[in-house]
């Protein structure tokens, strides 16, 4: 199932745009987190009772709330929201938990890896052709970049940049100049997407990757022509990110706001505009049990729309989960993503072969930008298999 689910989005986009009103991927999804449980509670109690846990931390406040107020019509919208905060967490702790000898994970590993990169890349391109949908509307409504058949489009550069990542370590035994291409094609990819995440993630993630070995005590002759024709590689990278961003249409959105915003506000999409508005009832609509867990997603679409003027969530993860989520709940979310991240450096050396900690780290920087990192189901399932894969050592 883990192997097949973002497969299973991609049939659930070519739905919704027959008008199908039924999300095969949240059933799926569902089935798939009910699987991981029955599987911990088998095999891993105390992962079981951990995950429960996680479950009823974010089930009863929504139950209380309901009961005291006598409104149940935001409880299954709520939770439905705060299940998808549980996908990484609950996919980490399962696959902590799979007793597969280290001999086979290099090769599932892998096989994950490009099976479903390679569907990631197909459907960037499909979108660019115009097939499917496109990843943003143009100022005249054209549509710019492409994320093809993948429904959830603000997920599309979150898992981009993971596989991506994953799949630039693996290459890591090709040759110079297949690298080079491989590296360029990647580029190529985050552009056709259009998403700032997408580009600056990747370029990211691939610089984190390759800088440990600048700084080895040996230096080949290869990474000496490499330190020497970095500039021109910076500078192709530039010209090449400069020209897909105009054939892409993406310079007409980048021109169109930039003429109405401030360089932070551009930057940031708007989103700091957001946060502000948040901040203006927070201080206001919040009491003491609201400032530990939160108001909902519901509610708190509902107090942007009174305040904003539109209900829309911010899209910088701190600051969702804040306010949805309370400041109990932001801190069990982040401080999990951080013991995983920070677990990669004090495990034993073989958990450090793996390209995990420079992709966390970029996972990261993306949540404080753009979000759309610890909120997505999409994402949570494959970064929980690619930490928790190497997590669990087979006595």
């Amino acid at each position: 199932m883990t192997f097949s689910y973002l497969s299973v989005d991609c049939v659930n986009g070519v739905l919704m745009r027959m008008g199908v009103g039924i999300s095969i991927s949240q059933l799926f999804k569902m089935g798939m987190l009910a699987g991981m449980l029955l599987f911990l509670l088998w095999k891993n109690l105390n992962y079981f009772l951990i995950a429960m846990g996680m479950i009823l931390f974010f089930l009863l406040p929504l139950l209380v709330k309901s009961m005291l107020t006598g409104d149940t019509s935001t409880v299954v919208g709520n939770f439905g929201y705060n299940l998808k905060l549980l996908f990484f967490p609950i996919s980490f702790l399962f696959f902590s938990s799979v007793g597969i000898l280290d001999s086979k994970k290099d090769t599932i590993i892998s096989a994950f890896a490009w099976i479903n990169f390679s569907l990631i890349a197909i459907n960037i391109f499909l979108g660019v052709l115009g097939i499917g949908y496109s990843q943003y509307d143009g100022p005249e409504g054209q549509g710019i970049g492409g994320r093809g058949f993948f429904f959830a489009g603000n997920e599309v550069a979150g898992i981009f940049v993971l596989f991506a990542g994953v799949c630039w370590h693996l290459s890591k035994s090709w040759n110079g100049l297949l690298r080079l291409v491989f590296f360029l094609f990647l580029v190529i990819l985050g552009v056709l997407n259009t998403s700032k995440t997408a580009i600056l993630g990747i370029l990211i993630v691939t610089f984190f990757l390759e800088l440990p070995k600048f700084f080895n005590k040996r230096l080949s002759f290869g990474r000496f022509l490499g330190l020497i024709f970095l500039p021109v590689f910076g500078f192709l990278i530039t010209v090449g990110v400069y020209w897909g961003i105009q054939a892409t249409g993406l310079i007409d959105r980048i021109a169109f706001f930039y003429q109405r915003m401030d360089l932070l506000t551009f930057i940031l999409s708007g989103r700091n505009e957001m946060v502000s508005s948040a901040l203006s009832f927070y201080g206001v609509a919040y009491g003491f049990w609201e400032y530990l867990i939160g108001v909902g997603n519901l509610e708190f679409l509902e107090l942007m729309r009174q305040y904003h003027g539109e209900a829309h969530t911010i899209e910088i993860d701190f600051f969702d989960l804040l306010f949805m989520n309370g400041w109990m709940g932001m801190g069990l979310i982040m401080s999990f993503y951080l013991f995983v991240f920070l677990r990669g450096f004090v495990e034993p050396s073989h958990l450090k072969t793996t390209p995990m900690i420079p992709i966390n780290f970029t996972l990261l920087l993306i949540s404080l930008m753009a979000g759309h990192i610890f909120n997505s189901a999409m994402l949570g399932i494959s970064l929980g298999f690619f930490n928790g894969l190497k997590a669990y050592k087979v006595q």
